[in-house]
């Protein structure tokens, strides 16, 4: 197999309880012509023995190994191996739905100059419960059509207000990858975010409204990281918000950044915090969201201060 249709990019580190279902949902997809390449990032949990299992079985899953490098260190190693002109990514503890993969190729080989494509995502919890999409959350703008692809018009201002591309939905050209330098090591975090921005500079970005992947909510994983994430926020909005950029964008990317303070001081019980920052975030940002989220991290605040016997009301 010298140049598969796809090759199919996997970092895990100790996330054997879900890879199985990770793989399956990459069978499932009916393609026989991919290549699905893994790297098992210094995993203590049995990985490398049943990656080394399953390569055994089908010839097409190529298996390395790091260690604990991260998982943007990773996704450059293997896109350095892969042998297609396209890379698909699936994170380990995430699952294709049936039918994703074949419509995405199909349009990148009829539009060869689209650097990267995108599709909706749903949210699943660890008890199976399917939550909302992606989409359905930030409600975006752009993408009118119900049906297959279409391109983004000022991809990178629009990508740039609201980052809406989960990494296990992306199909994007090896060239453009290397063009931008693959993921950035060096980031805390918002490693994808950083690199979609960067791939919508090399040529158009497309998009579908379909849901074709489901994000598992692993808890605690974000208020963790949420920290690392606000700060890489914050040196990514640095880092593109000038120039040409829309002003609008920058308005809600500050927003987004302001919002993501919120929700960390209120994780922290810092609820006057929560709040200032929530109403920075609407200033920045006079949408219903903010104004939801003002309202009730005010509120909470206000309970609070009521509950301790401070209440300014």
């Amino acid at each position: 197999m010298n140049s598969p249709l796809c090759s199919v990019v996997i970092p895990t580190y100790n996330a054997l309880d879900y890879l199985p279902a990770a793989f399956a949902s990459i069978f499932a997809q009916g393609i026989e012509d991919i290549e699905i390449l893994v790297l098992d990032d210094g995993s203590s949990d049995g990985t490398r023995a049943w990656l080394a299992e399953q390569a055994l079985v089908d010839g097409r899953i190529r298996v390395f190994h790091g260690e604990r490098s991260g998982p943007a260190c990773a996704r450059n190693q293997l896109i350095e191996q892969a042998k297609s002109s396209l890379i698909a990514f699936l994170d380990a503890d995430d699952t294709w739905l049936a039918g994703k993969l074949a419509p995405e190729i199909a349009y990148h080989r009829a539009n060869p100059d689209v650097a990267f494509t995108f599709t909706d995502y749903r949210h699943v919890d660890l008890a199976g419960n399917l939550r909302s999409t992606c989409f359905d959350y930030w409600k975006p703008k752009f993408g009118r059509s119900r049906t297959g692809f279409e391109r983004i018009d000022n991809a990178r201002a629009e990508l740039f207000a609201c980052n809406l591309v989960g990494t296990s939905c992306v199909v994007a050209k090896r060239e453009a990858l290397h063009i931008a330098n693959g993921f950035s090591a060096d980031l805390p975090s918002a490693e994808d975010w950083d690199l979609w921005l960067r791939l919508a500079e090399c040529g158009p970005v497309a998009m579908s409204r379909d849901v074709t992947m489901h994000y598992l909510m692993r808890p605690g994983s974000e208020t963790a990281n949420r920290g690392a994430r606000i700060a890489a926020m914050n040196d990514l909005i640095t880092r593109f918000g000038t120039g040409d950029m829309p002003g609008w964008a920058q308005r809600a990317a500050r927003a987004r950044l302001w919002s993501s303070k919120a929700h960390h001081a209120s994780e922290r019980d810092l609820k006057g915090f929560a709040a200032l920052y929530a109403a920075r975030a609407f200033a920045s940002d006079p949408s219903k969201r903010m104004l939801r989220e003002m309202t009730a991290m005010t509120r909470q605040w206000l309970f609070a201060k009521e509950r301790s016997g401070d209440c300014p009301c």
